[in-house]
């Protein structure tokens, strides 16, 4: 028997809420750490439900670190490396990034433990490291456009991009604020300073 509309938002929703307590839970105690009988009571479901939606620990794990890529990139990547007005496009592109990932502390967690262990977590960190790769290429692209419209100093774009990136994870893994907090408005002027935007 087919199931209905209902039941399929409903399992879909049971699937999320599973996976985004196992989120918490491996951000803050780590695979070994964590454990499915964990996660269930978390997501308020029964130890075989779990098994419903995901064949195993690592399956569950593998979701939590790629699945939130496919929820958020579409937004992270939503900018224009080639907008008319550079200076105004790089400083909303900052501080729309710095929001995003001002709300995704745990996940953020997450993806550190799976870059400093991707010998033992191979095929989420490859996931990653594409997302990352494509980021990092569309900034360089906003990078070089500026340049050539001499409104950024002439300086490689790769490193420049790569610490950005590494800005936005850092500042929020080192940040006790609300994702709330008038305290990352404030990020967006001296981020643009990695940048080097020519004063004119």
């Amino acid at each position: 028997m087919a199931l209905s509309e209902e039941q399929r938002l409903n399992m879909k929703k049971r699937r999320e809420k599973i996976r985004d307590q196992a989120i918490t839970l491996f951000s803050e105690q780590g695979f070994e750490g964590t454990t499915i009988k964990q996660v269930a009571e978390a997501a308020e479901v029964s130890f075989g439900s779990v098994f419903t939606y995901f064949e195993d620990k690592q399956q569950l794990f593998y979701a939590a670190v790629v699945e939130p890529l496919d929820d958020f990139s579409a937004e992270v990547l939503d900018f224009n490396p080639y907008a008319e007005d550079l200076i105004g496009e790089l400083k909303r592109t900052i501080h729309h990034h710095v929001h995003i990932f001002a709300g995704i502390k745990n996940y953020l967690t997450l993806v550190v433990q799976v870059v400093g262990q991707s010998h033992r977590f191979p095929e989420p960190f490859e996931q990653l490291d594409q997302f990352h790769d494509q980021l990092r290429e569309k900034i360089c692209g906003l990078i070089i456009n500026g340049q050539e419209k001499g409104l950024l100093i002439k300086q490689d774009p790769i490193p420049v991009a790569t610490l950005y990136t590494s800005l936005l994870i850092g500042i929020r893994l080192n940040n006790t604020d609300s994702r709330f907090n008038k305290i990352w408005d404030k990020y967006t002027e001296p981020m643009l300073q990695l940048f080097g935007p020519i004063k004119a």
